[in-house]
């Protein structure tokens, strides 16, 4: 599945074979970073202030879908 959404050069993805909890991935020039599905709190890398409150807010706004395509991708 990969890409799930984009804002300007920033995408928000989840992706098969994936470790550890239910995450997406928030790509963007210059950073990455892991959000954790549930508390939306960084799991691993950095990410600009502006895209990780933008990141977040798509999230929380759409959160059963991009669980349901972590669970479909990550059995």
């Amino acid at each position: 599945m990969g890409t799930l959404h984009r804002f300007g050069k920033v995408k928000i993805a989840v992706y098969p074979g994936d470790h550890g909890m239910p995450h997406a991935h928030v790509i963007g020039p210059g950073f990455k970073c892991s959000l954790d599905l549930e508390s939306l709190e960084i799991l691993a890398g950095s990410i600009s202030t502006k895209s990780l409150r933008t990141a977040r807010e798509w999230i929380a706004d759409n959160r059963d879908a991009v669980l349901e395509a972590w669970k479909e991708l990550n059995p």
